[in-house]
């Protein structure tokens, strides 16, 4: 009789070639300005030489993803030309890539109109994959997880989708979309930013926050798409599609698994300045929350043909030149 771990082993085989990866990277970013002013917010560089896209492609490339469609659409030339640079680096004849997709107006003249209309437009990449999955990502946020073990979660709970949840201080949850689950991690409701946010079953010093990742099965997102191009409202999957489909629906949260091998998960969203510059100083620590140099799940990038880089002390010291520096990087 087959063990579970190796049911899921040749589950995943056979279901990895026929996941469809969407990565939503069109949003404004207009809390990070004025470093938004000319790109988009997933193509901001960060930690030095990387951009902050790049930290969720690494997470496709190491979880075995072969097949992205990176969704684009403001000011997107400078997103678009690193990802045909840097991560040009998929076998196109295995029906392997990572692409970055503009808006094609096939089904409305509109720009996206919100996440789950980004996916919605975008139909016609699932009718041309036939992927039996789906995995929906943001552009924007610094974290390192295997989506391989979310999929092995989705087939464990027999779900139509999963969402990805971090447990956090719930006085801190106010400021994230919240998750409130049963005992079986089943979620029960989704609010938005609560004033009373619900803690995890059996510990009432957490919540669950969303991560912006959903995990489904096509058919079910299909009609969910669907069904909510036809309503109203903002055509979101935190503010519409989940608390829709719960309710009828069997739908899971995943607790994030942080493949960053520290005792403190990390992952942060960057969408204002503050986060941004603390993410950033997160690096330059002596023993850094979030590790750079981990050769077993890199984060790669567009490497440049530069010089060098040099700093110097711009005075004698002690009758010579000295450069110094200080909880820094430099690439």
């Amino acid at each position: 009789m087959l063990s579970f771990y190796f049911l899921c082993v040749l589950l995943q085989s056979a279901a990895m070639l026929n996941m469809f990866t969407m990565l939503l990277a069109g949003g404004k970013g207009e809390r990070l300005q004025p470093l938004t002013e000319h790109r988009a917010k997933p193509a901001v560089p960060f930690g030095g030489k990387y951009r902050i896209i790049d930290f969720t492609l690494s997470n496709c490339l190491n979880s075995g993803l072969r097949k992205v469609a990176v969704l684009i659409q403001y000011k997107s030339h400078s997103l678009d030309r690193h990802i045909r640079t840097g991560w040009n680096i998929m076998n196109a004849e295995l029906g392997e890539y990572i692409a970055s997709i503009p808006p094609q107006q096939r089904i409305s003249e509109e720009w996206y109109q919100g996440t789950a209309d980004a996916v919605y437009q975008n139909l016609f990449l699932l009718d041309t994959e036939q992927p039996d999955y789906v995995l929906i990502l943001a552009g924007d946020h610094i974290y390192k997880m295997n989506y391989m073990e979310m999929f092995h979660w989705l087939l464990a709970k027999g779900a139509d989708a999963v969402v990805g949840a971090i447990d956090i201080p719930i006085e801190d949850a106010h400021r994230f979309g919240v998750i409130h689950v049963n005992e079986d991690f089943r979620i029960t409701d989704f609010i938005e930013k609560p004033a009373n946010p619900p803690s995890i079953p059996n510990d009432p010093t957490r919540a669950f926050g969303s991560m912006g990742i959903y995990l489904f099965r096509t058919k079910v997102l299909r009609e969910q798409l669907i069904a909510d191009a036809q309503e109203g409202g903002s055509h979101d999957f935190g503010r519409n599609i989940i608390p829709r489909m719960i309710r009828d629906r069997p739908v899971y949260a995943y607790k994030f698994v942080d493949a960053n091998k520290k005792d403190v998960k990390y992952w942060r969203d960057i969408g204002t300045l503050d986060a941004y510059w603390e993410a950033n100083m997160d690096l330059v620590a002596v023993d850094p929350l979030f590790n750079l140099y981990d050769q077993q799940w890199p984060i790669r990038t567009y490497q440049g043909q530069f010089p060098p880089a040099k700093f110097v002390f711009s005075q004698d010291y002690q009758g010579g030149r000295m450069g110094v520096a200080l909880d820094s990087y430099f690439s």
